[in-house]
This record gives structure tokens, sequence and C-alpha cells, in this order.
């Protein structure tokens, strides 16, 4: 796809039974979603293949700490029925902490909808505490930014909650030893230089894994992955064979130290959000190449406090031309 589901232009998956969730249904799987999702538009979910959803409000995947609070109950069912024959679960559970929030909050003077980085805690965040806060180090250092910054630390310290609390609850009802986990996102944090660009802050994004495969012990693993790589990595924990080509590498051996890396490269792209500003990039261990359709950039505008600051001193649409080359051992 070229952009998101659901927003104008229209753009859709080709086909919806290569989809995971249509995979593991056919591998005898439950398939639940909870939350936000980004795969097909959100006013009708059926083309994506669930089972089950655990939130069926108009305002789905607004409401995290509600979206928390059905996965909990969905793990106690499960523990109630623990004497029945259950099938597998899979689970997305989809959190948009700490995105910038969708919410307006007039009765706190919040009349923007991206004045705050949550959308579920509705503090208002001129109140947070922000001389301690360093601004990311590719931008000025100045008050406004810096409490940006500081609403985009509530909004991981509330994400973590709600992680925490599903973690929780997997241990509580006997899930742990036999669940993976797969904690990542689908882009960088809405700063300038992050989101909407191909720099290491925008598709550079965490992966998290934990549970049966040898996804144990804390590791940090250096070398090239890619989100490709999650579909046939649990292909090869299931004993299966994907119906479909897959682009991407199993994780296995990488995480079982039987090859040293899985790519010599990995390959991004960015074609339409919003608007259009078509970029390609291949990333290697050191350098970076990246073809611009337009020679100048970056188009799509950020949010919040620190779009007001930058833009008046010609952050974007500055000439940037069609191709960059990065030497990522001598840049931050």
């Amino acid at each position: 796809m070229f952009g998101l589901t659901g927003r104008a232009p229209s753009w859709r998956i080709d086909d919806y039974q290569k989809h995971l969730v249509q995979f593991l249904n056919r591998q005898g799987y439950e398939t639940v979603l909870a939350g936000v999702q980004h795969e097909t538009g959100h006013d009708d979910l059926s083309p994506l293949g669930y089972q089950r959803i655990l939130d069926t409000r108009p305002e789905r995947g607004q409401f995290y700490e509600e979206t928390v609070d059905h996965v909990q109950r969905f793990f106690a069912e499960r523990f109630m029925n623990r004497d029945k024959k259950l099938k597998p679960f899979f689970l997305p559970v989809g959190i948009g902490e700490p995105h910038n929030a969708n919410l307006q909050r007039p009765e706190l003077g919040l009349f923007n909808a991206v004045d705050k980085y949550s959308k579920t805690r509705y503090y208002d965040p001129r109140k947070l505490d922000a001389r301690y806060t360093a601004p990311f180090p590719w931008l000025p250092d100045l008050p406004e930014i810096r409490r940006d910054v500081a609403s985009f630390h509530e909004g991981v310290r509330i994400m973590d909650e709600y992680v925490g609390r599903v973690l929780y609850a997997l241990k509580h009802y006997g899930l742990e030893e036999d669940t993976l986990v797969i904690f990542t996102t689908d882009h960088g944090i809405d700063f300038p230089h992050a989101k909407m660009t191909l720099t290491d802050q925008g598709i550079g994004v965490m992966l998290i894994i934990r549970g049966p495969g040898g996804f144990v012990g804390g590791r940090v693993i250096e070398p090239l992955v890619s989100h490709l790589d999650i579909y046939p990595t649990i292909c090869e924990l299931l004993g299966v064979t994907p119906a479909h080509r897959l682009e991407g590498k199993s994780l296995l051996p990488l995480v079982r130290g039987a090859v040293p890396s899985l790519h010599d490269e990995v390959f991004a792209e960015q074609t339409y959000h919003g608007g259009a500003e078509p970029l390609r990039a291949i990333r290697t261990e050191r350098y970076k190449l990246v073809l611009r359709h337009f020679p100048t950039g970056p188009r799509h505008r950020h949010h919040g406090e620190t779009l007001k600051v930058i833009e008046p001193f010609g952050w974007y649409d500055r000439p940037i031309g069609n191709v960059e080359l990065f030497d990522l051992l001598t840049i931050s």
C-alpha cells in the first residue's frame, strides 16, 4: 500500500487472504482484535477476518485504558474455561500512546487536537515540569520544544503502564511461558526529522520480542532486521510453510546464534501520508541512500509546539536535492 487504509485516497491491501489473521485462522487459531488497527478502514473490520473484536464501540481505538480492560477480561475468560479445549490465540493490542492526541479537551483549554502526546489521560501538558527535559539532540533547546518533549514522555509513561498491565495479566493467568509477545510500532516519533521521513528516527522503531523459540534473556541483538521478518518468524515457530511468497526472513536463526546477520541491507519507503512525498531508501550497517521525488522538503508538517517554533525558520520545503547519502558512522 502507498498510504494508510481508510484515508483518501482509499488505499487497501490487494488481497486480504494474504493477511496474517486469515493465515492463522486457517491454522486453527482464535484471532482477536483489541484497540486500534491500520490495515483496513475503521468502520468495517470484516475484511481482516478476526473472529472476535473485543471493543465494538464506534470510538474503538481511542480510549486505550478501556482497551486494556477488555484484554484483561479476555485472559480471565480463558482462565475460567481452562478445562475446555481452547484454541491458541492471536491477539493484537493496538495502543496509540504516545501518538499525538486527536481528542480535544476544551475544559482544559486544549482546543487543538494535537496539543498533547496522549489520547487517554486528560492531563494538561502545560502543567508538566519541562525544566529538566532535554529536547531531542537534532532540535533546538527551547522552552516550547522542551514542553512538547515532556508531553511525549508522559505519553510514553502511560504506554508503559498499559503494556505492564497486559504482561501482568499473561503472567497472572498462567499464559506467560507459552505466549510470544511482540512489542513494536508502525513509525517513529511524531517530531520533525522523525515520523514522515526516512531518517533512522523515522524508520528505526522498537522491536522487543519475548517468549518461545529462544526469545529470552534480555539480550540486545544489533544486526539489521525488518518488520517483514515477523510473519516468517511466526510461521517457523508454528512449523508451517507460509501460504504466500514472503520477502522477510525468520528471526530464529539470528536469535539462536546460528547466523551473524540476516540482511546485508534493509529497505524503506514513503509515498503518501495526508499528501504526497515519495521517498525510497536503502540502509546498510554503515550507509543510507535516500532517493527523493521532490528536490525540496520535508513536505509533511508535524504537530504540536515544535512545529510552531521551527517552521518560521525554514525547516520545511527547503532545498535538499533528489539524492541523499549518509555515512552513519560520522553522524549522530
